[in-house]
């Protein structure tokens, strides 16, 4: 392992921001940790930890340590006749460890796939798509406290989970670095395909396998969202906020054919649908722009962080013009 100095970031950062860290390194095993947390206290420096850069904004300059875990085993570490339970380590590219459990026949996880990243990074922001969330599969954590160095294990119901929330994003935020994730997944198939457009598929053309479900998604998203190879981006930019119900009635009467979807908590509206009705797909914000068929997704061409923050804010302010609605942004500020 080497703790290289004023390290470019650009190909860590799925939004091609230009990007330097004031050192970086990237680990993958415990004696590595140990070394940066070592390096970073001798020098006075913070440790942050990213993941596989697809949810994050860059700063300009990044001081401190910038540590990726990068191991990916995958262990099966409990077994019956219905379930497995399999810890697989946080540098694990997310979408390959989907495809993974489909040929283990292991299910769960199929609506998740083609969500770009990191395992490490999936309970952080308790990734979700089509009616499912990853937290509903997630059976514990494991990680090291960065100021301390020792390890830890959070059970699921210890990680605050919440629609797109964890505690690894609030009361553990920098805090803590993720090394592996323990999944308690199915060997029975139960396909979920309550969400559009799954549910129209199916009926289309009959319930499909996992590995066909799996599939549908994976068509579906690379025809909504862009390659960030091709165009850079970070996904759906936005959540989808959440209102109570007095708020939804309120706002139907004003808008008639609002898509809307019940929760127990109020009615999720979909972010994407505010931002089209505004006329916006397409529209740019100097070197940022709203994708011409994704108004979920801001495309980076030079930009630095600030120039998409600045975007997303002008967004954020028209729709609470026109809606009264506060819009939250996915990536996190990395700096």
């Amino acid at each position: 392992m080497n703790i290289l100095p004023q390290y470019s970031l650009l190909e860590f950062n799925t939004l091609a921001v230009t990007a330097v860290a004031e050192y970086f390194a990237q680990v993958s095993s415990d004696q590595d940790i140990v070394e940066c947390l070592e390096f970073s206290k001798k020098n006075k420096l913070a440790v942050k930890v990213l993941g596989g850069g697809s949810n994050v904004v860059m700063s300009k300059f990044i001081p401190g340590l910038v540590v990726q875990f990068c191991a990916q085993d995958c262990n099966v570490i409990k077994e019956t006749e219905q379930s497995v339970v399999v810890r697989v380590e946080a540098g694990f590219n997310w979408h390959d460890f989907v495809l993974y459990c489909l040929s283990q026949n292991w299910y769960g996880i199929e609506n998740l796939a083609y969500i770009p990243g990191h395992v490490g990074a999936a309970p952080v922001q308790n990734i979700g798509a089509y009616g499912v969330e990853v937290k509903d599969c997630i059976q514990a954590v494991n990680g090291v406290y960065l100021e301390s160095g020792q390890d830890f294990t959070l059970l699921a119901h210890e990680c605050d989970f919440a629609y797109r929330e964890s505690c690894f994003k609030q009361a553990l935020d920098g805090k803590v670095l993720i090394t592996s994730v323990e999944f308690l997944l199915s060997k029975t198939p139960d396909v979920q395909v309550s969400y559009a457009p799954l549910n129209q598929m199916s009926a289309e053309k009959g319930l499909p396998t996992p590995g066909e479900l799996a599939q549908w998604v994976v068509d579906v998203r690379q025809a909504k969202l862009p390659d960030p190879k091709v165009l850079p981006n970070a996904g759906s930019f936005f959540k989808n906020p959440v209102v109570s119900i007095v708020e939804f009635n309120k706002l139907i009467e004003r808008f008639p054919s609002m898509p809307n979807y019940p929760q127990k908590n109020g009615v999720k509206l979909p972010a994407g649908w505010l931002i089209d009705q505004l006329g916006y797909k397409g529209k740019a914000f100097g070197p940022v722009s709203v994708h011409k068929l994704q108004a979920l997704v801001l495309i980076n061409q030079g930009g630095a962080g600030k120039d998409v923050i600045s975007a997303a804010n002008q967004i954020c302010k028209a729709v609470q013009e026109r809606y009264g609605l506060v819009l939250e942004q996915e990536p996190r500020i990395f700096n």
